[in-house]
């Protein structure tokens, strides 16, 4: 089950199909690029804005974590979908993420920042993350930011930051057992005294 690839295609998606206004903009806006952050495809060969994301760390979220037997709400996506139930002992993980915008025009980053904040986004407070691979809708934490800065390229020209560190729950699945329903009870009953 490739549950880290998962949620890397869901932030991506999630953080797609912004645009922003400009004057000299097609109608509709100019679009905001989203990628993973490539070392050897640095800023120089980029256009703006543009929003940057770098998996920062994985680890157990032991926190989240108990120990025995679960059934899942859900059919993980390596699993034909079933009327059984599946039963496993699934370890949490926590996925962090760095989202970087950059632009090359404040009011650009402040419209992309804008946009970022609304519900659907990374919200403070409502943000989520719906993974399609499994039919799952993920614990999404906004742990920082937004946090804005200016500086300059290698070439010397004027670039603005947006920071976010962003915190997504997932699930490490080992062994998967089927539970088949039942489908008959025999009894056998006992007078008392007898």
């Amino acid at each position: 089950m490739p549950w880290i690839a998962n949620e890397d295609a869901a932030i991506k998606a999630k953080l797609q199909g912004i645009f922003v206004n400009d004057t000299n903009a097609p109608v509709g806006g100019l679009p905001v690029e989203v990628r993973f952050r490539l070392p050897e495809n640095e800023l120089a060969t980029a256009t703006f804005p543009l929003i940057t994301i770098e998996r920062t760390r994985v680890e157990p979220d032991h926190q989240s974590e108990h120990r025995g037997t679960v059934i899942l709400g859900y059919t993980p996506e390596d699993h034909a979908d079933t009327d059984s139930h599946l039963a496993t002992d699934p370890i949490p993980y926590l996925i962090e993420y760095q989202v970087t915008v950059y632009a090359r025009k404040q009011r650009h980053a402040v419209n992309v920042a804008q946009t970022l904040s609304a519900r659907e986004r990374l919200h403070p407070r409502w943000a989520f993350l719906e993974v399609p691979q499994d039919g799952t809708v993920r614990r999404l934490e906004v742990a920082g930011g937004p946090e804005f800065t200016d500086g300059r390229d290698a070439q010397g020209k004027r670039l603005w930051q947006v920071d976010y560190l962003v915190h997504v729950s997932a699930e490490l699945l080992d062994e998967i057992a089927v539970i088949e329903p039942v489908e008959t009870v025999a009894i056998t009953t006992h007078p008392l005294g007898q």
